[in-house]
């Protein structure tokens, strides 16, 4: 019971995320998502220097790596990508809290990412699904 609230949290302010980029033109918004994934890839390296655990620190740099690569497929290629960046943000999160895997970031802080990201990552998959129907009958026309 103890991360119920920090779930609802999470859910929350994806949801409040969702309605603000929502009001943008779905490109901009494409972009938001993507330059967020980019920016969280650079903290989780930050996060990692002050621990002084060289595996920590290995294991940070190649998730910063995949995150940061998954969110520049996001913007070059398809929005897909950066839905399973938000996905395995979480997931690795989700690792924090239950394993102590990574750098220590409390016990809130992760599960509300991990309630943040997995909400993201639907939305982000849903938009891009529905830009590719858009694409398919556009094609068909």
């Amino acid at each position: 019971m103890t991360y119920a609230l920090p779930f609802v949290a999470g859910v929350v302010a994806a949801l409040v995320n969702i309605a603000i980029t929502r009001l943008l033109p779905k490109k901009r918004a494409a972009e938001f998502y993507n330059l967020f994934m980019a920016a969280t890839a650079a903290f989780y390296f930050g996060s990692a220097l002050p621990t002084g655990d060289r595996g920590t620190l290995l294991l940070e740099i190649a998730v910063s790596a995949a995150l940061f690569a998954l969110a520049l497929a996001g913007q070059w290629w398809s929005l897909k990508f950066t839905a399973i960046a938000f996905l395995a943000h979480g997931a690795l999160d989700l690792a924090h809290v239950l394993k102590g895997l990574g750098a220590n970031a409390g016990t809130d802080f992760p599960v509300v990412c991990v309630a943040y990201d997995w909400v993201i990552a639907g939305y982000l998959w849903w938009m891009a699904s529905a830009d590719d129907r858009e694409k398919l009958k556009t094609a068909a026309s």
